[in-house]
């Protein structure tokens, strides 16, 4: 890894998770959740998919169509760049190679929604499940 990577990575992942603002922290599909700009955002990892569920204030589902994201995932002590694309709905998702073993996976993602700023949500997942 390039130095200027890691050190963006050690800026990302050293910050504390955003608190979430305004109810549970645990999504509707089991996963954290937390503000992304204007959005809730809950994180899922099932397997090696990763999958970014966008809601607005009112945790209403957010159509992602043409919607970009990308998912920094800081796991078994290696960072990687997932893309994620729209998969219906509310939904944008892409695969990492999180492997079998591991305690607690944290990502970073950044979410563009069509004419908008990207906007970040942290997020720390215990044990994916395998």
């Amino acid at each position: 890894m390039k130095f200027p990577t890691l050190l963006v990575a050690a800026a990302l992942f050293a910050a504390p998770a955003t608190a979430f603002a305004d109810g549970a922290k645990t999504g509707t599909h089991g996963g954290p959740r937390t503000d992304a700009g204007p959005y809730h955002a809950e994180l899922v990892l099932q397997g090696n998919d990763v999958v970014l569920y966008v809601t607005d204030g009112s945790d209403k589902p957010v159509d992602v169509t043409g919607a970009k994201a990308e998912a920094t995932i800081l796991v078994n002590k290696q960072t990687q760049k997932v893309a994620l694309e729209p998969a219906g709905a509310n939904a944008l998702k892409g695969r990492a190679a999180l492997g079998e073993s591991h305690d607690s996976v944290k990502v970073v993602t950044a979410l563009t929604m069509p004419g908008q700023k990207p906007v970040q949500a942290r997020f720390e997942v215990g044990h994916a499940g395998h």
